[in-house]
């Protein structure tokens, strides 16, 4: 007599082996995913930023009149940078700050407030270094871009 199906305990086997992959799967693909975000994120400043280095070198000041990342649109598009991102890879908005006119008419700084969107009071301490993610709930902190380079951000290898 030929057997015809899996036995009850072949299937539970499978279906073990199947949730244990799942298991291992699963976290690792939501962690890739995160740190994607925070990558583009990234990349969206550092093009933020460069896009105010060039208004700075032609205009000798950063964009002061403006309060928000979208109303840097009106300094830099279409000229200094084609689109200007305006939400970071969560779908937050970023903050934009600027010391004005005056003595220190070249000082700005960018802002995610990172996946939670909930602004953390580490990213304007400038004395900050880099912070390494080790788990999920890194990646609720602050990224920092100030004239020119990350000030608070993840440490990239």
């Amino acid at each position: 007599m030929k057997r015809q199906g899996f036995t009850l305990i072949e299937l539970l086997i499978v279906i073990a082996i199947i949730g244990i992959v799942a298991a291992i799967a699963i976290p690792n693909l939501l962690t890739a995913l995160q740190k994607g975000k925070q990558k583009a994120t990234m990349g969206d400043m550092k093009s933020i930023g460069e896009a105010i280095e060039s208004y700075l070198t032609d205009a000798y000041m950063v964009p002061a009149g403006a309060t928000s990342v979208a109303g840097l649109a009106n300094y830099l598009q279409p000229f200094y940078i084609k689109v200007l991102p305006r939400q970071d890879g969560w779908g937050h908005s970023m903050a934009y700050q600027s010391q004005g006119p005056g003595e220190n008419q070249d000082i700005y700084s960018l802002i995610s407030y990172g996946r939670d969107g909930v602004a953390g009071p580490l990213a304007l301490d400038w004395t900050l270094s880099p912070y390494v993610v080790t788990t999920m709930s890194g990646f609720a902190n602050d990224i920092c871009y100030s004239n020119g380079s990350f000030t608070f951000a993840p440490k990239v290898k």
